[in-house]
């Protein structure tokens, strides 16, 4: 073996420290369960799937609405994508036109964010009491549609 071989193969050694106690590699194992199957599997039973990996994994239908209510009890729609520039970036994109069944895969997304979007709209209805936001989704053209409600008081 040549010099050059031999300074090689030291700079490539792996280092190895000594081996990591038994008590760590249980609690290692705890925490990799509890994070990797009973945090998904307890959100899946409790009914959203929150923390289960379902990213794109399934695309429903959904309609969003948003109305301001006012002192006097009146009341005017606002639309949706107007929400857009106050939210940013990609889930601007999926806000739906009024009354507008949109395809996609974020309705969780939205389920979960109504009480920051309906908040994000206060500033559109300058002298609003509340703003009240609705998510209806189905998941497909059959199904029972999910409504989900939340506000923002505005002042």
């Amino acid at each position: 073996m040549s010099e050059a071989t031999a300074a090689r193969d030291e700079d490539n050694k792996v280092p190895s420290g000594p081996a990591p106690s038994p008590a760590l590699l249980r609690i290692h194992a705890v925490v990799g369960v509890v994070l990797c199957v009973l945090l998904p599997g307890g959100s899946y039973l409790q009914g959203d799937a929150i923390f289960a990996w379902n990213m794109f994994s399934k695309s429903e239908t959904y309609r969003v609405s948003v109305r301001a209510v006012f002192a006097d009890g009146a009341t005017r729609d606002i639309d949706p994508r107007a929400i857009g520039p106050r939210v940013g970036g990609d889930l601007a994109t999926f806000l739906p036109a009024p009354g507008t069944w949109r395809h996609d895969p974020v309705g969780l997304t939205f389920r979960t964010s109504l009480p920051l979007l309906a908040a994000f709209a206060c500033p559109l209805a300058p002298g609003a009491l509340t703003v009240d936001i609705a998510l209806e989704e189905r998941a497909h053209l059959n199904a029972p549609i999910r409504r989900t409600e939340a506000y923002a008081k505005c002042r």
